[in-house]
Formats: structure tokens, sequence, C-alpha cells
């Protein structure tokens, strides 16, 4: 297994990270036990473990919590996320301060943990966020004072389009040290080469998730909920079939093109067994690279099909329906409604410290 320190931390991370999306049940049901699956992984040289709340609404986080006790914490680092909450059209996002402190001391009740390694800001769609001024000087903050309280080791982001998260990170003044970019490094979509130049240069380690595009590029396909359009699906479709064709595994060309992704630092990948784990693993083992005819279909698959898509994507599916959604339920401006912020409550505990102070 390969090693390398993420950016400027002094986190030792395997080249490949398991991903418990899977665990929180976002492809189906697990083909076997949870402990098996992270077992497994650890064993064979894992030692990232990525959760999140938005992972089944804490069903992740909590299987994790029984599994972990079985694993000695000085042999795993783990990543969880806040910010992304409910599947409630009215209540997806929250990055009031206490709102955000709140969900990191319950995400570490469920972990059955002290603390984290990295906890990332999740703001997916920030144009759920118009104004990006609370997550700048509230959420950001907010994640910076749980960092001094040793709650969290290293603070991150992730999200989708990644020129807004660019945005946040060049204008925020809380360090940010870790990008998890998912479904840029892939087969269908690598625009993540473009930007990679700026987290090389401001020293924050990059890691690549969903190498399958979250279920798009796998034999089995994607679930019903992936944002993708009909014409990004069907062209997939089409380059599965040649693979299959050709009897190659387009999900061993699709991890393999996001382990060797340049930039990056680790591959974040989901399994859904202990069997799948290991196929995983002797991907990203491979000293020797794809074989000849697999490096062939590889070529002519981007060719043929996915260099027709020209990086087509899904960035802003979800929040026009979003937006549709809340117009339908009569709350437009639900979303943009934040309360407590850093400044008010301080404020607030300052007028009624004034206002007492005037009684005696």
């Amino acid at each position: 297994m390969k090693y390398k320190l993420l950016g400027r931390t002094n986190l030792l991370v395997s080249n490949i990270a398991l991903g418990c999306g899977a665990l929180g049940g976002l492809y189906g049901n697990l083909d076997e036990l949870p402990i098996s699956i992270v077992q497994t992984a650890i064993k064979n040289g894992i030692n990232l473990i990525d959760t999140g709340y938005w992972y089944g609404q804490r069903r992740s986080e909590e299987i994790l919590g029984k599994v972990l006790t079985r694993i000695p914490r000085k042999t795993y680092y783990i990543s969880t996320k806040v910010g992304r909450y409910e599947l409630d059209y009215a209540r997806p996002f929250d990055f009031r301060a206490d709102k955000i402190l709140e969900t990191l001391t319950k995400t570490l009740k469920r972990l059955k943990l002290t603390y984290v390694d990295i906890c990332f800001l999740q703001i997916h769609d920030t144009d759920f966020e118009p104004n990006q001024s609370i997550i700048l000087y509230e959420t950001l903050p907010a994640l910076q004072m749980a960092q001094q309280s040793g709650k969290i080791r290293y603070l991150g982001i992730t999200g989708y389009c990644t020129r807004k998260i660019i945005e946040v990170i060049s204008k925020s003044t809380v360090q940010i040290d870790i990008f998890m970019s998912y479904s840029r490094a892939s087969l269908n979509d690598n625009s993540l080469g473009e930007h990679v130049p700026f987290f090389t240069n401001n020293k924050i380690a990059i890691l690549n998730a969903a190498p399958f595009s979250q279920g798009l590029l796998t034999e089995k396909g994607p679930p019903l909920w992936h944002p993708a359009s009909k014409h990004i699906v069907d062209v997939t479709r089409e380059a599965v079939r040649y693979c299959q064709s050709k009897n190659i595994c387009i999900e061993k060309l699709a991890l393999h093109y996001g382990l060797n992704f340049p930039g990056i630092d680790t591959c974040v990948v989901g399994a859904e067994s202990a069997a799948q784990v290991m196929i995983n693993l002797h991907i990203a083992w491979l000293e020797g690279g794809l074989q000849p005819l697999e490096v062939r279909v590889l070529q002519r698959i981007m060719r043929r099909y996915f260099d027709k898509l020209e990086n087509e994507n899904w960035e802003g599916i979800n929040v026009r329906a979003y937006w549709r959604r809340l117009q339908r339920l009569g709350l437009p401006t639900m979303s943009t409604n934040r309360f407590s912020s850093l400044e008010s409550l301080s404020s607030t505990v300052t007028s009624i410290s004034i206002a007492s102070s005037k009684c005696y």
C-alpha cells in the first residue's frame, strides 16, 4: 500500500480510502455485515474512513460507531461532514454556528469518539445558500472553535461545484487544509484537472471521491436518485456495453483512472462487501498498471464516448428542483432564513448583560 502526507497536515494516508456512504444505504442493502467491510479495509492497509450524517441521515455514523469499538483508534483516521442534513426539501442545509456545533457533538457521540481527524463542511450545492457570508463569517469560525477545543484535527471542505469551493477558500480567514472533490476526476468528467494548481499552490490536499461517478461507471448502473441527465446516462451505458463486449470491467478502468488522476492525494471509494473492498485494493496495488487490452479499451471509450460529453455534468440540477419544490410548498425563502449567528449571539448576550447591569 502506498501512503502520502495530506498537504500540510501530518496525516499519512493510504492512497485509497474507504467511503461509507454504502453503510448508510445510499446504494441499497449491504451484502454482508459492516464489521467485515471495515475490518477487511483496515487489515489490508486502508487507514482513512470517510462518513457523514448525510449518508443515511446518521445511519452510516451509527453503524461505524458500533464497528469502530472493535478496532484500535491508532489504526485509522476518520473524517465526517457537517452542513447537509435531511432529505426534506425544506431542511437540507443548515450552516448556523449552533447547528454546526450541535451536529458535530452528536456525530462524535454516535461514532463513540472524542475527536475526528477531519471535519468537512459539506456545501455540495452552494446555490442553496445565495449569501456566502454565513459560511465565511459564521460556519467556518464555528468549526475553527471546535478545532481549537480538540474535537477536530483538520478542517476540510467538500462540494460538487469546484469553482465555488475555490471562491470560499479564497475568501476564508479560517485555514482549510483539505478539499474533497467528487465525480470530477472520473472517466466522464475530468474537470478537476484544471483546478488542481490552485489547491497545490495553496498546499491544500485533494481527496478524489466517487471515481465511479456515484454508480454511473458500473455495470449495475446508477441509483434512481442520480442527478445525471438522460444524455450522460445513455452515453455511459454505451461505454459500459462496449467494455462488456471486450470482457473488460469498466469499474476497474474507472477506479484505475481515479486513483492515478494527477494531483490527487487519495481516492475515496465505497464498498458494499468485503470482497468488493479486496477488488478495489487489488486495483490500487497494481504495480504494472493495466493490461495492454485494458489500456486500448480505456483509450477507445474515452475517444468514442466520454470525450464527446465534454465534461457535461449535473451542476445546478438539484438546485433548480429544490427551488421549484420550495415554491410549491409556499416556502421560497426557507433556505435563506438563518438565526443565532455568532455575531447575533454575541450582541444579544451583550445587550442582556448591559440591561441586567442597569437593574442594580
